[in-house]
């Protein structure tokens, strides 16, 4: 996380559980300045071999798209379960950050692909590797995955890494937002 200039957010208390305090990168995005430093900050840790960028519903959509854009990839959404209304691929797994589990439309040509997951933040760790998993199950190489927030302490970054993802991220903050 060296390197990453201290982006502006505000905290939502106690969500998504009591004792986290998510961090929303939404105060920042319609900066453009703000939104070209995180792009050159997720770029510059891309590993070379990717060729897809999976934007997780709905922070990472925003970065995955601009991301590619930027570095001429292609990408995908992930989605939540509850928000696709398509023929969709989906992995179930409820907890506070999946609801009704994770979900991609059908016909994505994923076989082979290098694919690199993108969100705004990663806690837990749930969501990502559950979109890990189904991009692998689809026929991905999927090892990194790209956070513009980490909430240290969660066991993030110790899930993905103990599943074969890499983990980089911009900005280490607490679970809670400090007094």
């Amino acid at each position: 996380m060296p390197d990453s200039p201290a982006f502006p957010h505000r905290r939502w208390k106690d969500h998504p559980v009591p004792g986290v305090d998510f961090p929303d990168a939404t105060t920042f995005t319609s900066d453009p300045r703000w939104v070209q430093t995180a792009c050159e900050a997720l770029s510059a840790r891309l590993d070379k071999e990717i060729d897809l960028l999976a934007g997780i519903d709905i922070g990472g959509l925003g970065f995955a798209g601009a991301l590619a854009l930027r570095n001429g990839l292609g990408f995908i959404d992930i989605r939540k379960v509850a928000s696709i209304r398509a023929d969709v691929v989906r992995s179930l797994a409820a907890n506070y950050e999946l609801g009704n589990g994770i979900a991609l439309s059908k016909g994505q040509a994923l076989d082979g692909r290098q694919v690199a997951i993108i969100d705004d933040c990663l806690m837990s760790g749930g969501t990502a590797l559950a979109t890990a998993l189904l991009l692998r199950r689809l026929g991905a190489n999927c090892t990194h995955a790209l956070f513009v927030f980490e909430l240290e302490g969660l066991g993030g970054r110790e899930r993905l890494t103990q599943n074969g993802v890499a983990v980089h991220s911009l900005q280490g903050l607490p679970p809670t937002q400090p007094k």
